[in-house]
């Protein structure tokens, strides 16, 4: 062992008549664990809650999404999402109409946006419908399409009977209403369950003899569905596409191509192939594309400021035990004067004296981000075991947080513990080495 390390761990074990430097170490070390250990279980809470988030939204939306530069409709949708389907990290394609709707049931309205969507096999892996269902089947949604008799035209004069107003729980022959699927929140402000009929308002009009009237269309509630956000579950709702075109008055149109790929970090480079093969199957017509990261690019960013807060907060935790560390420094090289000067005469070098009282620091740092390191660690563990961190479940739809420890994070934080109590050893260091023997004996 080297005798700059004897001496370091000689002082830290301070004798009797140094019962206050004792103390002080003490605290530094404990100063330090608790920083630690909180900003170890804040930097999992942060990171928890943001994969869930993600995760929510993630199963919520697609992952890259394909349509024109105007909003109209995409025409040749089906030979193009077959081709999207093959392009390199597209997983599954599928094509949909948004559309923001009016939904009324008896005396009660709620503003929504009706999403259109395909739901056979052979693309079930693009729609998130198929995962966040907790009532009934989207496979109905088609079957319900089935049966439907063919619609009128969008440019027919005259305009069919309307039913009046139906009361949530009455019933109507399956055989005349295609099917809708609420979110969950939806349908409990609404009061609806399965069975219920709902009238749902498109902005877009006909032409009737009156003049121009809103579209709408009656349909029953067939299911329930539970995105796990409280903007997707209080205000989506899933109707075919084939209605959905009925509904806004378009054509055999899709408004948008919406694509699950393999890897969701990797949307942007994904994105420029789909937009090269859109533009070769549509014959140079122009698309643009969208993806995860750019339409919740707020919600992320306010995540990771969030999160850079929660670290600037925590890591002043560890500068406060640096501090004590600067304290118990300084007070032992006073204390150990006449050492110092003994050392020197004996022919220790400056260099030396400074290694000694800065492996005495780096070693409370140590023993510190070791401790706090296992406590934070400990704590994840237990606050996960027994769900401590709780949320309210009508928003997130989770009852609890799951925190999520990274080794990454853990290594870095005890790393930079370390770091910071290395350099609270700098001034006292220096002081003892700068320190003259005949001074420091003088009064021996």
């Amino acid at each position: 062992m080297p005798y700059e390390l004897f001496i370091a761990l000689r002082y830290l074990r301070a004798r009797r008549r140094q019962s206050a430097i004792s103390v002080i170490t003490a605290i530094a070390i404990v100063g330090i664990t608790v920083g630690v250990a909180a900003l170890i279980v804040a930097q999992a809470l942060a990171t928890g809650f943001r994969e869930e988030v993600q995760d929510k939204i993630l199963g919520g939306t697609a992952h890259l999404n394909l349509l024109k530069p105007d909003n109209s409709g995409i025409e040749n949708y089906r030979e193009l999402t077959q081709r999207l389907a093959r392009v390199p990290g597209v997983r599954a394609a599928s094509a949909t109409i948004y559309e923001p709707v009016l939904i009324n049931a008896g005396d009660r309205q709620e503003q929504g946006v009706i999403k259109g969507v395909e739901v056979d096999a052979s693309d079930s892996a693009a729609n998130e419908l198929f995962a966040s269902m907790i009532e009934g089947d989207p496979r109905e949604l088609q079957a319900k399409e089935t049966s439907q008799p063919t619609p009128a035209t969008a440019n027919e004069y005259t305009t069919p009977p309307q039913p009046p107003p139906v009361e949530s729980g009455t019933t109507a022959s399956p055989d005349k209403l295609n099917g809708i699927i609420l979110g969950r929140e939806l349908a409990r402000l609404m009061g609806l369950r399965r069975g219920d009929v709902v009238t749902v308002l498109s902005g877009h009009t006909r032409l009737t003899p009156i003049g121009p009237a809103p579209r709408s269309s009656r349909f029953r509630v067939i299911g329930i569905f539970a995105a796990g956000l409280y903007e997707y579950d209080s205000k989506w709702a899933y109707i075919s596409l084939a209605a959905a075109q009925r509904l806004t008055g378009g054509e055999d149109t899709a408004g948008v191509i919406q694509m699950k790929v393999a890897d969701i970090y990797q949307v942007h480079e994904i994105g420029v192939r789909v937009l090269n093969v859109a533009s070769q199957a549509s014959n140079g017509q122009k698309f643009i594309t969208t993806n995860w990261q750019e339409l919740n690019r707020p919600l992320f960013a306010a995540l990771q400021l969030q999160q850079r807060v929660i670290v600037i907060f925590f890591l002043l935790l560890i500068v406060i035990g640096a501090l004590n560390i600067i304290t118990t420094l300084t007070m032992m090289v006073i204390e150990k004067q006449p050492d110092i000067a003994i050392l020197r005469a004996q022919g220790a070098t400056r260099q030396a004296i400074t290694r000694i009282f800065m492996l005495q620091g780096l070693l409370i740092g140590i023993v510190g981000a070791v401790i706090g390191t296992a406590l934070g660690t400990g704590l994840t563990g237990i606050a996960n075991l027994y769900h401590l961190v709780s949320v309210p479940a009508e928003i997130y739809s989770i009852s609890h947080i799951t925190l999520r420890l990274r080794a990454v994070d853990c290594i870095s934080v005890g790393v930079l513990a370390i770091a910071i109590s290395f350099l609270a050893t700098i001034y006292p260091a220096r002081t003892a080495a700068r320190m003259k023997p005949v001074e420091a004996l003088r009064y021996e």
